[in-house]
Parts: C-alpha cells; sequence; structure tokens
C-alpha cells in the first residue's frame, strides 16, 4: 500500500511540475516586455544619428588576396562604453528616407546597364550594407557597402543616414 502511495505521489508531482512548465502563462507580451525595460531602475537607452556624406565612403581592397573590395565609413561613437559592449545591445538601422527604417544588414538589388566602347552591358548586382563596432577610447562604428560584384561604384555614393540604438 505504502508503495502505490509513493508511486501516486511522484506521479502527480510529475504531472503538476510538467502542466506548470508547458503553461502559457510563462511567456511575456510585447506589452510586457516594454513595461519592464521602461520601469527597470538600470535599464537605459540612447539613440544616435549618424549621417555619412558620399565623400566619406573609402574603397577598401585587398588585390593579394584577389579581392576587389568594398566601401567603408567610420564615425566616432563614444556613446558605446565596455558596459554596453560586453552586456548590452547595440542595434543599428539604415534611413533610407524619413519614412522607413531597415536593421542592418540591409540588401538590395539593383539592375544595372550602360555603355562603354559601343558595347552594352547589363544585369544585377546585390547590395550590403552593414556594420561593425569598435570598442576603443573613442568607440567607433564602421559602416561597410559591399557589392554582391565587389565592384566599385563611385558615381553611384550617396549620403546615408544611419541609427544607432545602445541599451543597457
Amino acid at each position: 500500500m505504502k508503495s502505490k502511495l509513493t508511486i501516486f505521489s511522484i506521479t502527480a508531482i510529475l504531472f503538476l511540475f510538467l502542466g506548470y512548465s508547458c503553461s502559457s502563462d510563462d511567456y511575456l507580451s510585447d506589452r510586457e516586455i516594454q513595461q519592464m525595460i521602461d520601469n527597470s531602475l538600470n535599464g537605459q537607452w540612447k539613440v544616435v544619428f549618424i549621417t555619412v556624406k558620399a565623400s566619406d565612403w573609402e574603397w577598401v581592397s585587398n588585390p593579394a588576396k584577389n579581392y576587389k573590395g568594398y566601401y567603408a565609413a567610420t564615425a566616432d561613437l563614444p556613446e558605446l562604453t565596455e558596459n554596453i559592449f560586453d552586456e548590452g545591445l547595440v542595434a543599428a538601422y539604415y534611413l533610407p528616407d524619413n519614412f522607413n527604417k531597415s536593421s542592418l544588414p540591409y540588401v538590395q538589388t539593383f539592375d544595372y546597364e550602360f555603355e562603354e566602347g559601343g558595347i552594352t552591358y547589363d544585369g544585377t548586382y546585390t547590395e550590403h550594407i552593414s556594420c561593425d563596432y569598435t570598442l576603443d577610447n573613442p568607440s567607433f562604428v564602421t559602416f561597410i557597402i559591399e557589392a554582391s560584384n565587389r565592384e566599385r561604384f563611385d558615381e553611384s555614393l550617396e549620403d546615408r543616414d544611419f541609427q544607432i540604438v545602445l541599451i543597457w
């Protein structure tokens, strides 16, 4: 009788544990998460806007490794501290206009056509925009634009607006 009671007790506890661990109450809604962030005494955030001028993009290549290259532009980001770098969150966005925001990496495909020496060239290429963060004094962010064909497109460079969000 005692062994049946023990097996029943263990089974009941197991079902209670499994039932509790699988309940839908374990998930927080987006609103609850936002409230936790807003109400947190330690939670802080900062938004930094950066404009990279067309003239600031530099061509980076490595012919020794048969790598054609990419464009890079660096901007100071002194708000990026060791604490944020190690334990926080840094998110970057590309702002193509006043009404759109896309998280990095940003990928867009373009068609092209040009004529050279009486020959018409046409095709497509994909542009990838990404960034790297470097912890330093001051810290900085490097934005990168790379075409899928890794060719230069100096005449198409333009000012680009970015938004960096730091959360700690």
